[in-house]
């Protein structure tokens, strides 16, 4: 039905000021006078006369129309048969329906099949003509934007679940260990990722890392470094050289113009030895007294410059209450309403605050108090966090 009239001179609404190209599909010369006479008083609308359906279909092959005004009951096809063979074959293009007195109820299930509109003959004027066009355009113009909208929320949804697949589904069971992980994007898909890797004689292989940036475009590269990782991490027995070579295929994949923050333990359960490398990615051992150290991180982060070497090692020995704390960096810089940091001091309080729990609860209490420092709003930046703690 149309709706009422908008404001026709309004520099604003980019409808109006484009020129659009009109089919018009008629078979009577008389009404197609009248048509086209409305229309010709508006330098907007460009007409072009078909007869027939076969004659518009002849046009739509070879001219870029914007809007259809359809006739029902043309000599080659017969009620709604002809507007379904003109939107099957054309979907996209809005059509506006010509309605004769004994047409109404054909019109309006034409509407109800997905035309635009539709205007009793006997009822059309330039401004009722005019209006009925541009709505429909719009119409079908957004119409056509929330049907895209909506596949590209079911494609990223589809892509969530696999990248969500991908992480570990529960922590690995180490005698003398406990460990957690979260990781939760900001948006459908994220850059964020953590990962455990149970290699021979009990050593467990570790990573949390961070792509910059956020969203579908992250979460891509993500897959390629966490695919990269894994492959270098069976082939090769210093994490230095784990990270040399991750680092050379990151930057193959992106050029240079994103990077991955990383940090990459490998930890030896029989002797307690954590050996480590970084690459600008920040991770603290907290240990039972309370004392906080930052593991120093040296390395550029990967993807940054080909030729880069991942050669500082670090090792550290582990004691009975240590616990390593190993966030991204959206956990302790989300920010609230009023644009405060949410830091690492806080962070650290809540782990203390907690850390006679379990790993899975120290996890879901910080988690649980990010979301709450950010309220009403939500982490600006994917959140990921992994604790792993040497058991008493």
């Amino acid at each position: 039905m149309a709706e009422p009239s908008p404001s026709l001179n309004s520099k604003s609404d980019p409808v109006c000021i484009a020129n659009h190209n009109v089919l018009l599909v008629e078979d009577s010369e008389t009404d197609a006078v009248i048509i086209k006479m409305n229309l010709s008083r508006d330098a907007r609308f460009v007409v072009t006369h078909a007869k027939s359906l076969g004659q518009a279909f002849g046009v739509l092959g070879e001219a870029e129309i914007t809007v259809i005004i359809l006739d029902l009951n043309l000599p080659d096809s017969v009620g709604i048969e002809t507007f379904d063979s003109i939107h099957a074959r054309y979907p996209a293009l809005p059509v506006v329906i010509l309605s004769g007195e004994e047409d109404v109820e054909l019109a309006l299930q034409a509407v109800a099949n997905e035309a635009q509109d539709y205007l009793p003959k006997k009822d059309v004027n330039p401004q009722l003509l005019t209006r009925s066009l541009l709505y429909a355009i719009e119409r079908q113009a957004r119409l056509l934007a929330e049907r895209h909208n909506s596949i590209v929320e079911s494609e990223l949804q589809v892509a969530r679940t696999i990248q969500q697949q991908m992480l570990p589904t529960q922590a690995p069971i180490l005698a003398g260990y406990e460990i957690a992980a979260v990781c939760e994007p900001t948006k459908q898909c994220g850059g964020d990722f953590f990962d455990f890797l149970q290699l021979g004689e009990g050593i467990l292989d570790f990573v949390v890392g961070d792509v910059s940036n956020h969203g579908f475009g992250s979460a891509l590269i993500m897959v390629g470094a966490r695919r990269a990782l894994r492959t270098c991490a069976r082939m090769h027995g210093d994490v230095g050289k784990i990270l040399t070579v991750a680092n050379q295929s990151i930057f193959e994949d992106t050029g240079g113009e994103h990077f991955v923050t990383l940090f990459y333990g490998r930890l030896n359960p029989v002797d307690h030895v954590l050996t480590y490398s970084a690459a600008g990615h920040p991770v603290w051992m907290i240990s039972a007294d309370g004392t906080i150290q930052a593991l120093e991180s040296h390395g550029l982060p990967l993807g940054l410059i080909e030729e880069n070497q991942y050669n500082d090692t670090e090792t550290i020995a582990l004691h009975p209450g240590d616990l390593l704390l190993a966030p991204t960096d959206g956990a302790y810089e989300a920010m609230n309403e009023h644009g405060d940091h949410y830091g690492t001091d806080r962070m650290f309080e809540v782990v203390a605050k907690n850390r006679d729990k379990s790993t899975a609860e120290i996890r879901d209490a910080l988690i649980a108090d990010i979301r709450h420092f950010c309220q009403p709003l939500q982490p600006f930046d994917d959140v990921t966090v992994a604790i792993l703690k040497v058991q008493d």
